[in-house]
């Protein structure tokens, strides 16, 4: 996929809803803002034009077909992409992702798209550095998301939905993936994240080394 002579760093975070990834981005965000790294931190779907549709989709997910549901995910990467992931890469950034094309390739698989033609479509993107896939019982994570978020279960994040998801995301297979059991401790899956992140740096020429604390 396209790096566009990238100098910073992408980071995105994946796996199936509930499995705490969004709050591990925080505290990694926190981490290096606080040690004056130059960090940015963003989501998939975005707050643009297309991202908001998207949203509208976890409402009434029969409002398009799944064709027309996977191009407002293409579209709204794109924007992403040409309006701040590259220009940040440009500049030296550290981009931390909540979602990626992992998700789509996961999520549009799970209502019938071949997964693999999925992450082809997106070769318009630049590849990870680093992804980490958090992966947890879903019915572990249904739990975190009705009990511990106080959320009612979306168009997305229906059991059945999310083992699909789920069994897509352990199959596909790239260098960049790390994979991380997020049942534990909020604690104790930074920890494993901040190890991630630590060997990312170290091979990477530009950047000291993070500590662990």
């Amino acid at each position: 996929m396209n790096d566009n002579k990238k100098k910073g760093l992408l980071i995105v975070f994946e796996g199936t809803d509930g499995t705490g990834k969004s709050t591990q981005l925080q505290l990694l965000y926190k981490v290096l803002r606080d040690k004056g790294y130059p960090v940015v931190a963003t989501r998939e779907p975005t707050d643009g034009k297309y991202g908001r549709e998207i949203r509208q989709l976890y409402i009434n997910r029969e409002k398009y077909s799944h064709e027309e549901e996977l191009e407002l995910f293409l579209k709204d990467r794109r924007e992403h992409v040409d309006e701040l992931l590259n220009p940040a890469l440009r500049r030296g950034k550290i981009i931390l992702c909540d979602r990626y094309f992992l998700s789509t390739a996961a999520y549009q698989g799970a209502i019938g798209f071949d997964p693999e033609t999925v992450l082809t479509l997106n070769s318009f993107a630049p590849e990870p550095d680093l992804a980490l896939l958090f992966q947890t019982p879903v019915d572990i994570g249904v739990t975190r998301i009705i009990s511990g978020r106080g959320d009612t279960l979306n168009d997305f994040e229906q059991t059945e939905n999310l083992k699909k998801v789920a069994e897509i995301f352990s199959g596909i297979d790239r260098p960049y993936i790390k994979k991380i059991d997020a049942t534990g401790s909020i604690e104790s899956v930074h920890q494993t994240v901040m190890g991630h992140i630590a060997t990312l740096f170290a091979s990477s020429s530009f950047l000291p080394l993070v500590p662990y604390s």
